[in-house]
C-alpha cells in the first residue's frame, strides 16, 4: 500500500513540475510575466545565423520584395533574467556578431564585413500579478548604443533608447501564452517603435515543447526624413517563427528556432536560424 501510494504522489509531482516549467517559458530576452523569486533566474546562450538575399522596398510596407544587397550574420547572444526579490527581476540581452553585406553591380560583388559587440539591453521588471495560470508585469529597459556605427556594415543604431513594456502570460497544464508589448523611444530624434512579441507554446510530449512565435514592429513619430546617420532607427517588420525545445533536465533545455521575415519596409527580408541552450537556476 505504501509503495502504491508513493507512485500517484510521484506522478503528481512530475505533472506539477511540467506545469511549472511550461509556465516559465517566456520570450528569451525578458524576465517575462512570471517574475522569478530572489536569487532564482534563467539564462540562455544562443548562436544565431541570418541570411537575406532580398529586400523590402523603401516607402511602402508590405510583403513584396526586390533584389538588392545580400546580408548575412552569425550572432552570439546571452540573454535571461535574475530575480531580485520584492517582485522585481533584472533582465539582460547581450549580443555580438560578425556581419557581412554583399553588393552586386554589373555582375561584380563587393563584400563588406564587420565584427564586434552590438547594442545591448538591460532592464528591470516589476510583477503586478503572479498566479500559476496568469501573470502580469511591467518593465523598463535601457538600450545602450554600444554597437559601432563607424564600421561598414554598422553593428548598432548609434543612439540609445528607453523601452517601457507590458508583459502578460496565461498558462494551463500543457500550454502557455506570453505577450510583450511596448515602445522603444529614441530620445534624440523622437522616433518611436511600437513593438509586440507573442509566444504560444504547447507541450507535445513529456519533454518536448513546440511554440509559435510572432514579432511585429512599426515606427511612428520623429523627424521626417531622418538624417542618414539616424535611418536605422526606423524599423518596420513582421516576423513569425517556430521553436522546438527539449527539456533535457529541469535546469537544461536546448532549443532550435526558425524565423522568416514576411513583411517590412526598407529592410532586408531574410531567415533566422537559432541553436540555443537555456539554464534555469
Amino acid at each position: 500500500m505504501k509503495a502504491s501510494g508513493r507512485r500517484p504522489r510521484r506522478r503528481l509531482a512530475r505533472l506539477a513540475g511540467y506545469t511549472l516549467a511550461c509556465a516559465a517559458l517566456t520570450p528569451a530576452a525578458q524576465a517575462g510575466p512570471w517574475v522569478e523569486a530572489a536569487g532564482a533566474g534563467s539564462t540562455s546562450l544562443a548562436l544565431r545565423g541570418y541570411d537575406a538575399t532580398r529586400e523590402f522596398p523603401p516607402g511602402h510596407y508590405g510583403s513584396a520584395t526586390q533584389g538588392g544587397s545580400e546580408q548575412r550574420y552569425a550572432q552570439l547572444r546571452l540573454s535571461g533574467s535574475h530575480g531580485l526579490g520584492q517582485g522585481l527581476a533584472l533582465s539582460y540581452d547581450l549580443r555580438a556578431a560578425r556581419v557581412e553585406k554583399i553588393h552586386t553591380h554589373h555582375g561584380i560583388g563587393t563584400r563588406e564585413r564587420a565584427t564586434g559587440v552590438q547594442d545591448q539591453t538591460l532592464g528591470i521588471e516589476m510583477a503586478l500579478t503572479q498566479r500559476p495560470d496568469f501573470a502580469a508585469a511591467i518593465g523598463l529597459s535601457l538600450v545602450a548604443a554600444t554597437g559601432s556605427t563607424t564600421q561598414v556594415p554598422a553593428l548598432g543604431v548609434g543612439h540609445g533608447a528607453l523601452e517601457p513594456d507590458l508583459l502578460l502570460g496565461w498558462a494551463g497544464a500543457h500550454w502557455r501564452f506570453a505577450a510583450q508589448t511596448g515602445a522603444r523611444v529614441f530620445a534624440d530624434s523622437g522616433v518611436t517603435q511600437l513593438r509586440a512579441d507573442l509566444d504560444l507554446g504547447l507541450r507535445v510530449a513529456p519533454r518536448v515543447d513546440l511554440a509559435a512565435l510572432l514579432f511585429y514592429v512599426r515606427t511612428v513619430g520623429g523627424r521626417s526624413p531622418l538624417p542618414a546617420t539616424d535611418a536605422a532607427e526606423r524599423y518596420n517588420l513582421l516576423r513569425p517563427g517556430i521553436r522546438l525545445k527539449f527539456l533535457a533536465t529541469p535546469q537544461f533545455k536546448p532549443y532550435l528556432e526558425f524565423e522568416q521575415d514576411v513583411a517590412g519596409e526598407g529592410i532586408h527580408a531574410g531567415r533566422r536560424y537559432t541553436l540555443g541552450l537555456s539554464y534555469a537556476y
